[in-house]
């Protein structure tokens, strides 16, 4: 008889659906990034960039945006102990108030855009203003499906189904794309607007099909005395709290940005963004796949499987992201040439420059995914919650400080800084609940800086030389191939520090390719 996966292993796979989910998803984000750079004009860009805030706002004041934390361990301890139906009802209960709630907001914002828009804008003309108010109003249908979106990803990743979840952004972005191409000629920045409320749209229907092979049902009601209802909605309350302070980092940086001239907000945005790239192949999918497994264990009181998770995820994440920070600020100017060729060259240098600040604080991001979801599993919302408070306050305040003198970068620096202080936190006081193994963890940090400082000293080297060669301006694909010559040089050189330096997690890595793909020659 051929035994079944092991826990490792299918976690292993779940990692590289949910990756390979987000990697397409990135993909297409990179090219729409691109499309629109082509299509629209920085100042268009700029108020695009700013109209959207308000909907996400709305999204995440509902606390749509932290459906997951509060549904996937309640619906997964539902799953696991068999009671489907009452998992349906919950998710039924929740989504109904989402949508109540929803509707009622962006209603308000429709009739108060015109108040809204230019108390966060200053810096904005009366036009930019009115073209902001314009796309705002267009974009208040996105929350509304995303949110939903948002509860059957929940159902469908509780129940250990990643797929249709995973590829739902791509769908979001590929509508986003075809916008911009096919509407922007008769539209203008208004069909890149309408494209964002088609995309959620597309991004909550693609995954029905899902839903429907997983046998769930829709109630159309609000059953108020649903115990587990009630439990979700309490989790979420501190969570909704945390969500609706980090806005105001978004609010006060858009305010920020718009009294730095034209381009500045475009430039913050995308330099954000790029920044989500590595977060979104590594960090985030760890993050995603993990949840489920950690409520399970914490559910039913396998404590010491939960460290021992958590702790391989940590060390894992530091292994990863800390030379993944590194590669990109040694070529952070080759990628925003390769991807944003239409873009100026003072546009071009803002955008990298902003990056390279973003991308000191791209480790501490990637753990706080993994550690507050870490907290959610225990159905613990307040702690980080807390932290994140904690993380508003201090990159408001310190970017309020910086912006004088650094500019951009110095909002891209207090982000940096804070996330690392809110890392930090989580980290100590989940230390403090479970027996977590700092030391191993800071060892691999460490070592995985070592072998990292290495190989940026190759990287530069290298890069060094193929500048001289290809002189100051070199063309689209030269930059790639000097890109991709660097991110050799540096892997290799990476690889073997982590060789030299025994850092387990590199052993780890290959052990789990090598159990995937022998288990894939198995099956073929």
């Amino acid at each position: 008889m051929t035994p079944g996966p092991t826990r490792g292993q299918t976690l292993a796979r779940a990692g590289l659906i949910v990756s390979a989910g987000f990697l397409v998803s990135r993909l297409l984000g990179w090219i729409r990034l691109v499309v629109i750079g082509y299509v629209f004009e920085p100042q268009e860009l700029d108020t695009f960039f700013a109209a959207f805030r308000i909907p996400d706002l709305v999204f995440q004041l509902v606390a749509a945006g932290a459906l997951g934390s509060a549904l996937i361990p309640i619906l997964a301890g539902l799953m696991e102990t068999g009671r489907y139906d009452r998992a349906w009802q919950v998710a039924s209960t929740v989504a109904n108030t989402m949508l109540v709630a929803l509707l009622t907001l962006a209603a308000l914002l429709f009739v108060f855009a015109p108040v809204v828009v230019p108390a966060i804008t200053p810096g904005f003309d009366a036009a930019q203003a009115a073209q902001t108010v314009e796309l705002t109003r267009l974009m208040l249908l996105a929350p509304i499906f995303l949110a939903l979106g948002a509860i059957a990803t929940s159902v469908l990743n509780a129940a250990g189904r990643f797929a249709a979840a995973a590829l739902a952004p791509a769908v979001y972005n590929i509508v986003i794309i075809a916008s911009a191409l096919l509407l922007a000629p008769s539209m203008g920045v208004d069909g890149l607007a309408a494209g964002v409320a088609l995309g959620a749209v597309g991004l909550f229907l693609v995954q029905l099909p899902g839903l429907a092979r997983l046998g769930a049902r829709y109630a159309a009601r609000i059953d108020r005395s649903d115990p587990e209802a009630r439990t979700a909605f309490r989790l979420l309350a501190p969570r909704a709290i945390g969500l609706g302070a980090s806005q105001i980092t978004f609010i006060v940086v858009t305010s920020l940005a718009s009294l730095l001239g034209a381009g500045a907000i475009t430039a913050y945005n995308i330099a954000f963004t790029l920044l989500q790239v590595p977060m979104g192949l590594i960090g985030v999918p760890l993050g995603v796949v993990l949840f489920p497994s950690l409520s399970r264990d914490a559910a039913v009181g396998r404590d010491a499987e939960y460290v021992s998770l958590l702790t391989r995820a940590l060390r894992l994440l530091l292994f990863v992201m800390i030379p993944a920070a590194a590669l990109m600020a040694i070529l952070r100017e080759e990628i925003v040439g390769v991807l944003f060729p239409a873009f100026d060259p003072p546009l071009r240098e803002l955008t990298a420059n902003t990056l390279l600040f973003f991308l000191a604080g791209l480790p501490a991001h990637a753990l706080i995914a993994v550690l507050a979801r870490a907290f959610y599993a225990r159905q613990d919302t307040r702690t980080p919650v807390m932290a994140a408070v904690l993380a508003v306050l201090l990159n408001t305040s310190t970017a309020a400080l910086l912006v004088g003198p650094l500019g951009l970068a110095g909002i891209a620096l207090a982000i940096a800084f804070a996330a690392w202080v809110e890392a930090i936190v989580l980290l100590v006081l989940k230390a403090r609940s479970v027996p977590l193994a700092l030391g191993a963890v800071a060892r691999v940090g460490v070592t995985a800086a070592l072998a990292t400082a290495a190989s940026v000293g190759v990287g530069l080297v290298v890069s060094a030389a193929l500048a001289g060669v290809l002189g100051g301006s070199p063309r689209l694909v030269a930059l790639a191939g000097e890109a991709i010559v660097v991110a050799v040089a540096f892997g290799a050189t990476y690889l073997a520090a982590s060789i030299a330096l025994r850092i387990p997690e590199l052993a780890s890595i290959v052990a789990i390719m090598s159990d995937l793909v022998r288990r894939r020659a198995g099956s073929g």
